[in-house]
């Protein structure tokens, strides 16, 4: 069988959804492929779980001044008033105690010092890591490398100067309580998905582009692929012919950053008048979280691992991430509550084969690969994704702006 189209897109994620919205709104016929059995690639709404939609992957809604999804949050009725981004300011655990209150501002003035100067380093200067620009010889650097550690997916020691300091952000970073990826796909408003769906092998030539998806063959005129850069780097699909060597160096300089959560549920409102609604524990390297609780004023502790600590948790059981969450929220709360647990959720995106991580981290050096990606392959292959964003990456709204991106393109060529 043979399923025939102008443009095929591959990935229901943003960045996908968002290049079927376009296409629809241009007029040009296309299909969608999916190779999971449910839309939303990285950012996707669990809605069995908790009782109600909690996001596994994209999470938070910027107004970094060029987020259209502010606005269709507002048009389509979605609360983005719940919870904001916890920062560095947040009060820590130092092993099993309250930091005191001179530790406290000697760790603040440390990060404010150091984040101040990663946010005015220049991008035309040379590259370096920014663990580099901050500096490494502050008592307080473990503990400001595991926060940054945790958001990039990257240590501070892999993560560009020049790429961080591209990333545009907004100001005020928020929840979206009914579920980001249910706010995407409504947004996008695509009908029709063909899920479960990998495709196993890409062929193209002038004429265009052939998709091997097991059982059927689609044809189309141009083709906007979507996969992370950790799919495109690995094996999971087969190219006919060569990558352009640029994309294909491009990927060798942009791992996959690996950021997970662990979500516990309780019976009843655990967390007492004392606990602070976000905070840290640091006891090394290899041992920490941060941690929010009331998740969006549910009875849910939300705590954040990032970088090589999450790696080695994806390889145990869900139980040791929870215990790892558990033994901080004992410490906060200061009572063990473990016994009013009713549910759990850990995330696994470095495990998981169609993402291989959360989103892609430049290297030092390397800030040119995202760049490299836009570039099209013959006329007839389009990426798109956050790691194709040059100053939008690893962010829900910079996945789909990307998605409208490549579709203009692809459209272009028909």
């Amino acid at each position: 069988m043979t399923t025939k189209t102008d443009v095929a897109i591959v990935g229901a994620g943003a960045a996908g959804l968002a290049a079927a919205r376009e296409l629809r709104a241009l007029g040009v016929d296309h299909v969608v492929l999916e190779a999971k059995p449910v839309v939303g690639g990285r950012t996707i709404s669990d809605e069995a779980t908790f009782g109600f939609p909690y996001d596994l992957g994209g999470f938070w809604i910027s107004n970094d001044g060029d987020n259209f999804l502010v606005d269709a949050a507002e048009r389509l009725g979605f609360d983005t008033s719940d919870q904001s981004f916890p920062g560095l300011e947040i009060p820590m655990l130092m092993d099993d105690r309250w930091e005191t209150q001179a530790e406290n501002s000697a760790r603040l003035a440390f990060n404010d010092e150091a984040m101040a100067t990663i946010g005015a380093f220049n991008p035309a200067d040379p590259d370096r890591s920014i663990a580099e620009v901050a500096g490494t010889t502050s008592p307080w650097y473990p503990l400001l490398a595991s926060w940054v550690g945790m958001l990039n997916g990257l240590p501070m020691e892999r993560t560009s100067a020049v790429d961080q300091a591209n990333l545009l952000h907004g100001e005020t970073v928020h929840q979206v309580p009914e579920g980001m990826g249910r706010l995407v796909q409504a947004w996008a408003g695509v009908p029709d998905v063909m899920v479960n769906t990998p495709v196993r092998a890409i062929d193209w030539n002038d004429a265009g582009v052939e998709l091997d998806v097991g059982d059927d063959v689609v044809t189309a005129r141009a083709l906007i692929l979507t996969a992370s850069v950790g799919v495109l780097a690995s094996d999971t699909i087969s190219f006919a012919r060569t990558m352009p060597d640029r994309v294909r160096e491009a990927l060798g300089y942009l791992p996959m950053g690996t950021v997970n959560r662990i979500a516990v549920q309780f019976d009843g409102d655990v967390f007492g008048e004392t606990c602070p609604p976000s905070f840290g524990r640091f006891v090394s390297a290899d041992d920490h979280i941060y941690i929010m609780t009331r998740l969006v004023g549910e009875n849910v502790a939300l705590g954040y691992v990032g970088n090589e600590l999450t790696l080695s948790l994806e390889q145990q059981p869900d139980d040791v991430a929870v215990d790892l969450l558990c033994d901080a929220l004992a410490l906060g709360i200061g009572t063990d509550v473990r016994d009013r647990i009713t549910a759990t959720l850990c995330t696994r995106w470095g495990s998981d084969p169609w993402s291989l991580g959360s989103y892609a981290a430049a290297e030092p050096g390397s800030a040119w690969a995202r760049a490299a990606l836009q570039e099209p392959w013959d006329d007839r292959v389009f990426l798109a994704g956050e790691a194709t964003s040059l100053t939008q990456f690893s962010l829900v709204h910079g996945a789909a702006n990307e998605g409208i991106r490549a579709a203009r393109a692809a459209s272009a060529v028909l």
